[in-house]
C-alpha cells in the first residue's frame, strides 16, 4: 500500500512539472489579424436547379410477335437486328394439321348444305299436300322443324371453315409494324403451344431514331418534376457524349424497393446517330428551374463573416442598396442595421474603436467599398450550389466579399527567457 501511495505522489510531481516547464517554454499566444478582402463582382448567369435519377434506355415503341395456334416452327425469315417492314414474313409454322383441319371443316360443311337442300324439298313438298289437305299439320310442322335445323347446322359448319381458315392464317408469322428485330425467341424445329398464353416468337422495335429513358425518381424530389422539363444525360459507353431529352410523363405508380419509393419519368430523346441501344443505363440530370440573365452572387459570399478588427464602412457612408433589374417594381428594400460599425475609424481620425458585431437577421452579405465592408441584406432566390440568384438588394457591377485573407501572429515566447535549468551566457544577466 505504502508503494503505491509512493507511486501516485511521484507520478504526480512529474506531471505538475511537466506542466510547468510546457507553460513556461510554450506560452506564446497566436492571433490572428485582419487582412484583406477577397470580394467578387455581382454578375448575371443562367441558374438553374436540377435533381438526378438514373433509369433505362428503351425503345418508344415496340411489340412482342407472337403466334395464337400451336405447331412447329417451319422456317424463319428474320433474326436479330434484322429490319422489317409491315406485313413482312418473318415465320411460319407447320401447316399440315391445320390444312387438314381446314378440310375436314369443308366437308363437313358440304354435308350440312347437301342436307339442307334436302329437307329444302321435302319442306315444299308436305306443304303442297298439306294445303290439299294430304298431309296433315303436324308433318307439315315436323318438316318445318327438320329444315331449320339443317340450316343451323350448315351455318355452324361455315363458322368452322371460317375459323380453320383464320387459324392456317396464323400460322404465317407477319410483322405488325415497321421496325427492327430486337430479339427472336425460337428455332427451326422448335414446337410452340399456344393454349394458356400467346408465346413469344420475336420482339421487334419501332423505330431506334426516337429512344425514351424509363428514369427512377425519388420520392423527395418528384415534387418537382413536371412534363416539358429539359433533361441531359449520359451512358457508360458514350461517357463524354451528352444527350438531351423531354421528360413526357410522370407516371404515379410507385415502386418500392428496399423501403425506398421511387417513381417511374418517362424521358423521351432523339437518336439520330443510334449511338444509344435498349438496356443501356442512363444517368439524368432533370432541370426543375432555369432563370436566364439572373444577378447573382457566388453562394459563399452568404457564407462569409469578417474577422474581428476587419475595417467597417460608417453607416452614415453607406451607400443604399439598389434594386436589380429583376425585382418587381414595388418592393421596398429594408434599411440597413443598426450598429454596423464594427471596429471601423472615423475617416481621417486614424483611430481604431472597438464595437460589438452586430446582431444579423435573415439572409445578407458583404459589400467591400474603398477596402471597407459593411453588411448588405438580401433576398435570395434560387440556387444551382455554386452561385444564388439575388432578387433584391445587389446591383450587377457591386463587390461583394467571399474571403478574407487571414495573417496568423505569434506572441512573443518565453522559451527566450532564461531558463533555470539551463547554464547562462557570459555575460548576461538573470532575470
Amino acid at each position: 500500500m505504502k508503494k503505491l501511495l509512493k507511486f501516485i505522489i511521484v507520478v504526480a510531481v512529474l506531471a505538475g512539472v511537466a506542466l510547468g516547464v510546457k507553460s513556461y517554454f510554450f506560452n506564446g499566444e497566436t492571433t490572428e489579424q485582419a487582412g484583406v478582402l477577397v470580394s467578387a463582382k455581382v454578375t448575371t448567369d443562367t441558374i438553374k436547379t436540377t435533381i438526378s435519377a438514373t433509369g433505362t434506355l428503351e425503345p418508344v415503341d415496340q411489340v412482342e410477335v407472337g403466334t395464337q395456334v400451336s405447331g412447329d416452327i417451319a422456317k424463319i425469315n428474320a433474326d436479330f437486328n434484322s429490319k422489317v417492314k409491315k406485313g413482312q414474313i418473318i415465320a411460319e409454322l407447320d401447316k399440315s394439321k391445320l390444312q387438314s383441319t381446314l378440310k375436314q371443316a369443308t366437308i363437313s360443311y358440304n354435308s350440312a348444305e347437301n342436307d339442307l337442300k334436302f329437307k329444302q324439298s321435302t319442306y315444299d313438298r308436305i306443304k303442297k299436300l298439306a294445303e290439299s289437305k294430304s298431309a296433315s299439320a303436324v308433318e307439315l310442322e315436323q318438316a318445318e322443324y327438320n329444315l331449320n335445323a339443317a340450316k343451323y347446322s350448315m351455318e355452324q359448319r361455315k363458322n368452322e371453315v371460317a375459323q380453320a381458315r383464320l387459324n392456317l392464317s396464323y400460322a404465317t408469322i407477319k410483322s405488325p409494324i415497321d421496325g427492327v428485330v430486337l430479339k427472336r425467341a425460337v428455332d427451326v424445329g422448335q414446337t410452340v403451344a399456344a393454349s394458356m398464353s400467346t408465346p413469344t416468337l420475336f420482339i421487334i422495335a419501332k423505330d431506334l431514331v426516337q429512344m425514351k429513358v424509363m428514369a427512377a425518381v425519388d420520392e423527395a424530389d418528384i415534387g418537382q418534376v413536371k412534363a416539358g422539363q429539359k433533361v441531359t444525360f449520359t451512358v457508360d459507353a458514350f461517357q463524354n457524349d451528352k444527350f438531351n431529352g423531354t421528360v413526357q410523363e410522370v407516371r404515379l405508380n410507385p415502386t418500392t424497393t428496399s423501403n425506398v419509393v421511387t417513381y417511374t419519368v418517362v424521358i423521351t430523346a432523339e437518336n439520330p446517330e443510334q449511338k444509344l441501344l435498349p438496356g443501356m443505363t442512363a444517368t439524368c440530370t432533370i432541370v426543375t428551374q432555369e432563370i436566364p440573365d439572373a444577378v447573382s452572387i457566388p453562394i459563399k459570399a452568404l457564407k462569409f463573416t469578417p474577422a474581428q478588427g476587419t475595417p467597417m464602412l460608417d453607416p452614415k457612408d453607406m451607400p443604399r442598396p439598389q434594386r436589380p433589374k429583376t425585382a418587381e417594381s414595388g418592393d421596398n428594400f429594408p434599411p440597413p442595421p443598426p450598429g454596423m460599425n464594427m471596429g471601423g475609424a472615423a475617416p481621417g481620425t486614424g483611430a481604431k474603436k472597438k464595437h460589438k458585431r452586430p446582431k444579423l437577421e435573415g439572409d445578407h452579405v458583404w459589400i467591400s467599398i474603398d477596402g471597407k465592408a459593411a453588411p448588405r441584406p438580401v433576398k435570395i432566390g434560387i440556387s444551382d450550389g455554386v452561385n444564388v440568384q439575388i432578387l433584391r438588394g445587389l446591383s450587377v457591377g457591386d463587390s461583394v466579399v467571399v474571403s478574407q485573407e487571414t495573417v496568423s501572429k505569434k506572441g512573443a515566447s518565453k522559451s527566450d527567457a532564461a531558463s533555470p535549468f539551463m547554464p547562462q551566457r557570459p555575460g548576461k544577466k538573470k532575470k
